[in-house]
């Protein structure tokens, strides 16, 4: 039997005391089930471009055949070539689209969402294990402006119906779709370092990216059958950058962007989805802020 010390290991700056375990069982009980394994129902908003396709079509990949893909997104035409590529690539998995702007915050733009989708497909969540909730949609906002300039509600209202308001109505008509079945649910944010530091001339962005957080944290924390991740996908080469390098008003952001895109700094959304999946089948705490940069 092979014995480990725990001495020197450290969480929050407490000292974990000695303590000797069997190690066979210390490794059983560190490694989580992996939610890749299991026949599920995945939802992906803003799955049409960027991060989102890129999740969508990493997980079809990943999860068994015979498993749902619920795609949302504005662009409806983008949206079905997503589709075709899970069909042609991932054959066997059950792929669903529908055009959807979370920035309308009507109550009836959520509170018949899935049943709508259910109705029209004829879907059946007969012998799934498990429901995903992938919030990838969202805005920059207007990052050509200050905070002392920002005086427009509109504009305001705008990005936080988009980022905030929008995306918490879906999240709660996905949890509603799913209450009555005791499968387990997961709920992905996607969220940004701008959720925890100040980026100037993004006030809208980092608020809002804050507010989105603390949001899913507060889910974790009243709901603890619900397994919530917040990850931060770093700064990816997608269209998202471009608006970056081109809009944003402060030099030093602006600089800092296009020197990561001039040097070759830009995260591969592949590689970063990736690291996604490392860290869903790795030991987290739920409502955790992971970043891709962090140690898994």
């Amino acid at each position: 039997m092979t014995y480990v010390n725990l001495m020197s290991l450290q969480h929050n700056y407490v000292v974990i005391p000695q303590v000797n375990i069997d190690i066979k069982v210390f490794l059983t009980m560190s490694v989580p089930a992996n939610l890749f394994q299991k026949k599920s129902c995945v939802v992906v908003s803003g799955a049409s471009r960027g991060l989102g396709e890129c999740i969508s079509l990493t997980f079809a990949k990943k999860f068994p055949k015979g498993s749902i893909f619920i795609l949302l997104s504005r662009n409806g035409i983008a949206l079905e070539n997503v589709k075709a590529k899970i069909n042609s690539e991932c054959p066997g998995q059950i792929c669903h689209t529908k055009e959807f702007d979370q920035g309308i915050v009507l109550p009836e733009n959520f509170d018949s969402l899935f049943d709508s989708i259910l109705q029209s497909s004829n879907i059946s969540f007969a012998g799934l294990e498990q429901a995903v909730m992938v919030h990838s949609a969202g805005s920059l906002g207007d990052i050509t402006k200050y905070c002392k300039e920002m005086s427009d509600p509109k504009t305001i209202r705008d990005c936080f119906d988009v980022n905030v308001v929008g995306a918490i109505l879906l999240n709660s008509a996905f949890l509603e779709t799913f209450h009555e079945t005791a499968i387990k649910k997961i709920v992905v944010n996607l969220s940004s370092l701008a959720a925890l530091k100040p980026f100037k001339s993004w006030s809208l962005y980092c608020s809002a990216k804050a507010a989105r957080e603390l949001f899913f944290r507060t889910l974790a924390a009243e709901e603890p059958d619900i397994q919530v991740l917040n990850y931060a996908p770093g700064p990816c080469a997608t269209d998202m950058q471009k608006d970056c390098r081109e809009k944003s008003r402060d030099p030093e952001i602006k600089q800092m962007f296009i020197d990561a895109f001039n040097s070759g700094g830009l995260v591969d959304p592949q590689v970063s989805i990736d690291k996604l999946c490392q860290v869903l089948t790795s030991e987290f705490e739920s409502g955790d802020h992971v970043d891709f940069y962090d140690k898994i």
